[in-house]
């Protein structure tokens, strides 16, 4: 069974790409690996650039609140099969992972949080130019 990959970041923008990945893995028979990523904020540093004690499992927790979020308000089939991945780590860093094991990695046009950099031109093209699996930008305004 092949396995499309997608980013979301808790944003309403992200709803657009989840769906359109849902509908693409479920027409495949994939599995649909939604990503959302976490990072100790640099607030959190102290002045000799040592983490400085943070809520970990918090700010994990908050990852997976927004990635629940986002399932909620898409419209997925019902039969499909969804894993549930929140990484550490910055979006290009998870999603350049997320792309090492996906038939196919689906991102956003624009992001907000964790993913605010996945624009055409700057951590998206990246992303493009960088995977071994095909990438598909899904503009905000497809929803």
């Amino acid at each position: 069974m092949g396995a499309i990959a997608v980013g979301v970041d808790g944003s309403d923008r992200s709803v657009p790409a989840l769906e359109w990945a849902a509908k693409e893995a479920a027409a495949h028979g994939h599995v649909l690996r939604v990503y959302t990523a976490w990072s100790i904020p640099v607030t959190a540093l102290s002045p000799g650039g040592m983490p400085a004690p943070y809520p970990i499992d918090e700010l994990e927790s908050d990852g997976r609140a927004a990635q629940d979020a986002v399932i909620a308000k898409a419209e997925m089939p019902a039969d499909l099969v969804i894993e549930h991945h929140v990484v550490e780590g910055g979006p290009r860093a998870v999603l350049l992972d997320a792309a090492k094991t996906a038939d196919l990695l689906v991102i956003g046009s624009r992001g907000h949080g964790g993913f605010a950099g996945l624009l055409l031109g700057s951590v998206g093209n990246q992303i493009t130019g960088h995977t071994n699996c095909p990438v598909v930008v899904v503009p905000t305004a497809h929803h």
